[in-house]
């Protein structure tokens, strides 16, 4: 949030720099992420005083003014277009020389009359961004003074705070910081904050009910007659532009600016609007409040299904019982805490209103403005939780401004307040506060802390052995001002008390304590070894979301069911949470064969899934291929034996890559496979389908392979057994063989190992030709006592090629 430094020393008497206070609150209690002076450069403009005006003779929009500034040309000859000068005002002049955002002013000739100066505007001050009219000053200002002195946010600095929820029902305005300044100077708050107390002066056309009592803790409604609706006083419109509001007109204007000063939010609505508004049940409603003698009713109540009301924005919006709603009765006002309705806002004409100041459910009001997208200044602080005493602190000050700057006249006052909140008491025991800091702050300046926070505080004497007197405090009972929600503990005040005190006065100690080394994180570092071994191979590792959108769904074929839907997603792309690996590194796939030809990837990460209807989550790893070379299936293959290479780095072999039962709606069934080691299935490996691919705009074969990263720890072997080395040969024997079409190769696998027996210890494949579904085997075979003969060879390949031949119907290539 925008702070103005010049109000901040307004309220708090402060006398230290911009840059000091910044550096005061970032070391004690905010974080400050930006100070800049404001950026209206008025060097070299001065106080002018119209003198003459007569027309241009060569224009006929044009006027040429005689300006008094008091400088060396004392009178100025000015050339202006704007309609709105007269003689006797007062206005910002810009001399020859001056410079401004628009350039340097310089002395020229327009339509064959010099004009030697600027009349300025608000926007060619960088006051604002209105170019209307000239800027006129108040009658006061004096002719030939820089006019940055009667411009009150022309010589100002912004501080921009970083509020956290803890402290937004506080912070967030600037009493809050200003009182926050004091009490780091050490200096009494002399705001009159106790002081605003509201007037027992009941209204006597307003009646206030509120319907639900948890939604709403208090409503405070007054009534304001004899308004004049007009633009605001320059000091005003200076406070609401530096702090990032654009002023409206002044009743507008004076709720926003109490908003900034206290913190409360507040609402004006025209009187005769709310009391006429609707025509449903208005004769009925008419009749109530004459038998009732108001002339009008303010209904705060849940909103009914499918309500509609139009905003402020000129939005329209369907609500639910949900949404918190203020009425006259029966048609909707305001959207409770975030925005009034457009039907009920003030005009021009609005001569009487009702001043609404509010204190809503904070859960509620985040509910609502998150499900709607409705983003305000008045939701944002709503929902950080407020004081509901703070409602007449700022009624009352808005109801002062307005009698300044409007006119007005209170009639009455219609406050609500069920369930009043009175302070608390905390009790803070002085040993343990000295103990939790790790140093002893004398006891006067602790008091002397929680006094300036505007904490009462009493000490306790605990009780003595009989015959002694104990005259050593032990604890003390603090009573916490309600403006102070965030304390409710003696931990809160002995964090409130340690910032202020100040925690580089903590004298470091080196920590009696044994030291134990960091319990090793079994699944990191399990994670880790695949990360080492894929980067080992080529690989480059991929971060995603955790979230897609129904367009995926309908790209890949995944059903809707098997996803959890987010309630509120940041955009329609975010829509599910992550329930398939293989959505986002298919749009990585895309993204990257933007720029590279071949492509090696991984991600780690959760997916999310409904197991027994119960929400689930499991550790998976996902990789992609795409070859430089395409071809039909070496990029499976290819990708299978990486898969083989990386369980290997867990001693897992012998790994199984048997068929997958069901169909799946990405893989090609002719180049997919389960991943089964130890009889447990850890994934798959396959090439995704072409019209997958198509979906995503790859135009090379892709293939994935997915494993359960907790099935695998599972399986995997955590300490390698010794084998020694074989002192005996291995003999390869090859076969060539043209396989039927559904056979797959994990059969002929089961096949050779069963037929061959112990004197088989590998088998591999070396080629494979599609167009005529040929394969080529290497058969590793060795004894662990002996070296093989060849006779003991050539018996077991006689037995493995009739098998091939009887079981599996194989033409064995000679």
């Amino acid at each position: 949030m925008k702070y103005s430094y010049n109000w901040l020393k307004e309220l708090s008497d402060t006398k230290l720099s911009p840059e000091k206070a910044a550096e005061l609150l970032t070391m004690h209690s905010f974080e400050i992420e930006g100070l800049e002076k404001n950026n209206a450069s008025l060097d070299g403009v001065v106080v002018g005083e119209i003198l003459e005006i007569t027309k241009h003779p060569n224009a006929d929009k044009l006027q040429i003014a005689t300006v008094e500034t008091r400088h060396a040309s004392s009178r100025l000859q000015i050339v202006c277009g704007a309609p709105n000068i007269a003689v006797g005002q007062k206005v910002p002049v810009a001399v020859v020389g001056t410079k401004l955002s628009g350039g340097e002013i310089k002395e020229a000739e327009i339509r064959g009359v010099k004009s030697f100066g600027m009349l300025c505007a608000e926007d060619e001050l960088g006051l604002g961004e209105s170019h209307a009219g000239i800027l006129i000053l108040d009658k006061k200002a004096k002719v030939g003074e820089p006019v940055a002195k009667y411009l009150g946010g022309a010589d100002d600095s912004v501080l921009e705070i970083k509020v956290l929820p803890d402290r937004a029902h506080d912070i967030l305005s600037h009493v809050g910081v200003a009182r926050e300044l004091s009490v780091l100077e050490k200096k009494k708050f002399s705001y009159a904050f106790n002081e605003l107390i509201l007037p027992t002066k009941k209204s006597q056309k307003l009646k206030v009910e509120i319907k639900d009592k948890d939604l709403c803790k208090r409503y405070v409604g007054v009534v304001m007659e004899n308004i004049t609706i007009k633009e605001s006083p320059r000091w005003l419109k200076d406070r609401l532009e530096i702090c990032g509001l654009r002023p409206i007109n002044n009743v507008v204007d004076a709720t926003n600016y109490v908003m900034l000063e206290l913190g409360q939010p507040l609402h004006a609505f025209d009187m005769e609007k709310v009391s006429s508004q609707g025509t449903r049940n208005k004769e009925q409603e008419t009749n109530k409040l004459q038998n009732s003698k108001f002339k009008a009713q303010i209904i705060v109540r849940r909103a009914k299904n499918n309500e509609m009301l139009t905003l402020l924005d000129d939005s329209k919006i369907k609500l639910n019982e949900s949404n918190l709603l203020i009425t006259n009765g029966d048609d909707a006002l305001a959207l409770a805490g975030i925005m009034g309705g457009k039907d009920s806002g003030i005009s021009e004409n609005t001569k009487t209103i009702v001043l609404e100041a509010a204190s809503f459910d904070a859960v509620n009001i985040r509910r609502t403005r998150t499900v709607l997208g409705l983003n305000t200044d008045s939701s944002y602080r709503f929902e950080k939780d407020l004081d509901p005493n703070l409602t007449e602190k700022a009624m009352v000050r808005v109801i002062d401004i307005l009698e300044h700057i409007a006119g007005g006249k209170i009639e009455g006052i219609a406050d609500i307040y069920p369930k009043k909140i009175s302070p608390w008491t905390v009790r803070l025991d002085l040993e343990y506060a000295n103990q939790l800091l790790g140093e002893n702050v004398p006891l006067k300046e602790l008091v002397s802390i929680l006094n300036l926070l505007g904490i009462h505080t009493k000490y306790q004497i605990p009780a003595s052995p009989a015959g002694r007197q104990n005259t050593k405090y032990s604890a003390i009972a603090c009573t916490i001002p309600t403006y102070r929600l965030d304390l409710r503990t003696q931990e809160d005040l002995i964090e409130d008390i340690g910032r202020i005190w100040g925690y580089e006065k903590i004298v470091p100690r080196p920590m009696i304590a044994e030291v134990l080394p960091a319990k090793l994180n079994e699944q990191v570092f399990f994670e880790r070894i695949i990360q080492d071994k894929l980067t080992g191979l080529g690989f480059d590792e991929m971060y995603n979301y955790s979230f897609y959108g129904a367009d995926d769904l309908k790209k890949t074929g995944f059903s809707e069911s098997e996803h959890l839907e987010l309630a509120n997603p940041m955009n329609p792309d975010q829509q599910f949470v992550r329930a398939k690996m293989t959505v986002n590194i298919l749009k990585n796939v895309r993204e990257n064969l933007k720029n590279f030809s071949c492509i090696s990837i991984f991600e780690i990460g959760k997916r999310y899934m409904l197991k027994n209807g119960e929400p689930a989550e499991e550790r998976n790893l996902i990789l992609a291929k795409v070859l430089e070379k395409d071809s039909n299936s070496e990029t499976f293959y290819n990708l299978k034996g990486t898969t083989e290479d990386l369980l290997e780095a867990f001693n897992i072999k012998n790994t199984q890559f048997l068929e997958i039962e069901k169909s799946s709606t990405i893989l090609n069934p002719g180049r997919s496979a389960k991943i089964v080691v130890g009889g447990k299935a850890v994934g798959f490996v396959g090439e995704v389908s072409q019209m997958v691919c198509a979906n995503y705009k790859i135009s090379k074969h892709l293939a994935i392979a997915e494993i359960n990263l907790e099935v695998l720890r599972d399986v995997a072997k955590n300490t390698l057994e010794y084998q020694p080395i074989n002192k005996f040969p291995v003999v390869s024997r090859d076969i060539s063989m043209i396989v039927p079409k559904d056979i797959k190769y994990a059969q002929i696998e089961t096949l050779v190992k069963k037929t061959g027996g112990e004197l088989v210890n590998n088998i591999l494949l070396f080629d494979r030709f599609e167009a005529k579904n040929s394969m080529a085997i290497r058969i590793e075979m060795s004894a662990k006592d002996r070296t093989l003969e060849s006779a003991e060879i050539d018996a077991v390949m006689e037995k493995i090629i009739p098998r091939l031949k009887n079981d599996l119907s194989v033409e064995v290539r000679k």
